[in-house]
This record gives structure tokens, sequence and C-alpha cells, in this order.
């Protein structure tokens, strides 16, 4: 039996959570606090950080919590809850294998709905008035996918969208019959922001269409990443050149998420990364896993995303960064087959 207390405990974070939004004071301690938590009731990081011989009692800086890779999210439930909770939703990765997907347990999509609009409106503003569109194939066909039920939360909160129409796979057609009716009404929205994976925002781009033609709307293209294999995979600064045609403003922003993750960091030019309050980012040395890169250098990416309560906030990714003087990230690629900050993840099998 699920033990009540976890979720008394859980809502009792996500309330002091949500005053730190209010006095931006106090994230240390919370940071702290809640790597307690998981260590104590996460049976997977539980035994992870029990693996690296770290005592939660003499864990009194962020420098000595263990980050989580990302890969035990495919072979094990990552949560504080042990068995399904009522309205949990399992959001699956994009992997070619089911064997290679992770599995992220979110007890409460409703928390998922929250972050993810106050962290793109840090960045973006207003839904106000804003028209979403989403250009997803791969993430559409397989289902369960985070990245689609966040977009179709954006939509939900648009007056001008519509998740059951707005969602075009590679139906180029469908999708600039779309852009006229909005550049055709009297009062049409005040933005329109297409949100796509990289590789069918390239595919559209090589048609030869230009946001010109739509002189009445302005539109912004939002990329989140990933060839998956389609093409070859090509710097940030050759993608977004390849994509400004695409956009009225000439510029094109940028989203970095993952399934593991309840956050996101949002660009708007230029693939440097703005990060909200609970959203953090540190790098790791690619060559010893137990050094920090300083500022300017690249390295592997770990994330302290304190919107994760139910699962696990402190993870190390897979890819390769770099953060500059004003912490804005900048993400460079991946790092693949790499020893995981000197745990050898066979332990857990």
């Amino acid at each position: 039996m699920q033990n009540p207390e976890v979720k008394n405990q859980v809502i009792a974070l996500r309330r002091r959570f949500e005053s730190l939004l209010q006095s931006s004071q106090g994230w240390s301690e919370f940071t702290l606090d809640l790597f307690r938590f998981q260590a104590t009731h996460n049976e997977p990081y539980a035994r992870f950080v029990s693996l690296r011989g770290v005592d939660l009692s003499k864990v009194n800086s962020i420098d000595d919590i263990p980050f989580l890779p990302v890969e035990v999210f495919q072979k094990h439930r990552v949560s504080v809850f042990n068995e399904p909770v009522q309205g949990e939703r399992v959001f699956l990765s994009s992997g070619t294998t089911s064997e290679g997907q992770s599995h992220h347990y979110v007890d409460n999509t409703e928390w998922y709905r929250v972050l993810a609009e106050q962290g793109f409106k840090r960045c973006y503003g207003s839904f106000e008035d804003v028209a979403f569109l989403g250009l997803l194939p791969g993430y559409m066909e397989r289902g369960h996918s985070s990245l689609v039920h966040m977009v179709k939360d954006f939509m939900a909160a648009s007056l001008h969208s519509d998740e059951n129409a707005d969602f075009f796979l590679r139906d180029w057609d469908r999708l600039e019959m779309r852009l006229d009716e909005y550049n055709l009404m009297d009062a049409p929205p005040k933005k329109v922001i297409i949100i796509g994976v990289t590789h069918a925002l390239l595919d559209w781009a090589e048609t030869g269409v230009k946001a010109s033609r739509w002189r009445n709307l302005t539109i912004e293209i939002v990329e989140t990443g990933g060839m998956k294999g389609t093409r070859k995979e090509w710097i940030r600064t050759e993608v977004h050149r390849m994509l400004s045609a695409l956009s009225t403003t000439g510029t094109v922003g940028s989203e970095y998420g993952m399934t593991e993750m309840l956050s996101q960091a949002w660009s708007r030019e230029k693939g440097l990364f703005h990060m909200p309050p609970w959203l953090q980012f540190r790098l790791g040395s690619l060559t010893d896993p137990g050094e920090w890169q300083p500022e300017g250098r690249q390295g592997r990416i770990h994330v302290i995303d304190l919107g994760n309560i139910a699962s696990c906030s402190f993870l190390a990714t897979g890819d390769i960064g770099r953060l500059n003087e004003r912490q804005q990230l900048e993400v460079l690629g991946r790092f693949d087959h790499a020893q995981i900050r000197g745990c050898n993840l066979m332990v857990f099998e």
C-alpha cells in the first residue's frame, strides 16, 4: 500500500514551491529538503545515492547532491510513489525501441501544465491573443509524449487554437491553409507561434515557403531539437539560418526539455536558453566524473528541475552544453556512451 504521508509531503512541497515563486528567496533550502525527501522515498534514486556512498545527514550543499543518470528512467519506476496513484500519467520518450524508452510517471498533469505555462510565459509573454500550431511528426504517432501534451495545453489556453485541428504532421498544404485563414481575418491573432520538431521544420523550409507570404501575421518559430535519425546533425546556428525564412522576425526560438523533466528552458533567438528560477543547469567535466566545469567551458549537462517533486529533480543528461557569463545555456550536442559520474548503471540490473 502507498504511504499516504508521502502524498501529503508532495502536496506540502508544491505549496512551498508556489510560495517561493512569490518571494524568489529560499530556493537553496528548498532544494536540499527536496533532495532528502526524494533520496528517502524514491527507491531507484535512494539506491543510487547509497551506491555513491552519500550520507544524507552530511549533505549541506547543492554541490554534494548526486545527479541520477536519465537512463535509469528506462528500466525503473523513478517516483516517490512506489505504485501507481490515481490520475497518474506515463510520459514516454521517443526511443527507437520500447526497451530504450524512458518512462516518467507523472502523478499530477495539472502541475505539469502550470510549470510549462509559467516557464513559457517568462520567456515569450502572455498567451493572450496568441495562436499555437504544432508540427510534431513522430511524437504524435507514438503517443504518450510530454511535448505533445504540453503543446495541447498551450492550445487549450489559446482562443485561436484547436488541439484537434492544429497539429499538422507533414501536411504542409493544410498548415499553410491555416496560416492563410489567420492572415485573412479582420482581427488576426497578435502572434502565431509554431512549435515544431527540427527535422520537420527543415522539411517545410525546403519547400521554399516564406513567412512574408502572410503579411498580416507575426509568425514565430520554436524548434524543439532533434533529427531523430532523419537527417545529419547540424549546429544550431546553421539550423536557425535555414529556418529563419519561416519566421516574420527572421529569428528562431528553441525549447530544451526532455521526458524526464517537468520543466523547460526557452530561447527567443541564438539558441541561448533562459531558465525559470526553479530550473538550473550545471556542467560536468567530460573527462573527470567528479569535476564541475567553469563558466564558458563545455561539459555534460546536469539538470536541477525543482518542478520534479514526485520523481527526481537531479538529473545527469546525455547532452553537452556551455553556460555563458549570464548563466544562459547553449546546447552543443550529444554525449553518448559516457561514464556517468562514477557509477556503473549495471548495479541496477
